[in-house]
């Protein structure tokens, strides 16, 4: 029994240190914030930081890494080769999951963020996603290439430029709206 209050106590000192970083993140970027400062807003002392990270880019990875491990479970396999019923739900979990988690994301994804996080965004949809929409024996390699990276590129802006906008539509317009750019080009919104 004293385990699991252990536990649970690590757990709570890694879930205050992380929403310490997510605040401090909204005023400064990474490089800016000290293991000081993170401690202090947390309120805890810089042993208990240490006995579970090395420094505040330690936390940050581990940050990043939990919320890609996260995007990584709501991809199911040839989802989004063509657009159907099980592309829109992938999509609505993906986005889901970013609203829940939208104060993380609008930090990760701001210039205060880490730009390696981002490319691991870009490459996670590129590989899982992406690749087999524009798996096409007709598109040559290069130009699939371009068409992958102006695709993950113009869907992770989107994704901003909706959090930057408090969410205002709801999950499922926005997959649909994703669907309609990715399956139908921009030709879809004209008549």
């Amino acid at each position: 029994m004293k385990i699991e209050k252990v536990d649970r106590r690590v757990k709570y000192t890694k879930l205050f240190l992380k929403e310490s970083l997510v605040e401090l993140m909204r005023e400064h970027p990474i490089s800016k914030i000290s293991v000081k400062m993170l401690c202090e807003a947390a309120d805890i002392n810089r042993s208990t930081f240490y006995a579970h990270y090395t420094d505040q880019y330690d936390l940050l990875k581990q940050l990043e890494l939990e919320v890609i491990v996260e995007l990584e479970k709501h991809i199911t396999k040839d989802a989004f080769s063509q657009k159907t019923a099980q592309t829109i739900l992938s999509m609505n979990q993906i986005l889901d999951y970013i609203s829940k988690n939208a104060d993380i994301f609008k930090i990760l994804l701001s210039e205060n963020g880490n730009s390696t996080f981002q490319k691991e965004i870009m490459i996670l949809a590129q590989e899982k996603i992406i690749s087999d929409i524009l798996n096409n024996p007709d598109i040559d390699e290069r130009t699939s290439a371009y068409l992958q990276c102006f695709v993950v590129t113009g869907a992770l802006s989107m994704v901003q430029k909706w959090l930057h906008d408090d969410m205002i539509e709801s999950t499922e317009k926005m997959s649909e709206f994703a669907s309609k750019i990715l399956y139908n080009g921009v030709s879809a919104f004209y008549s």
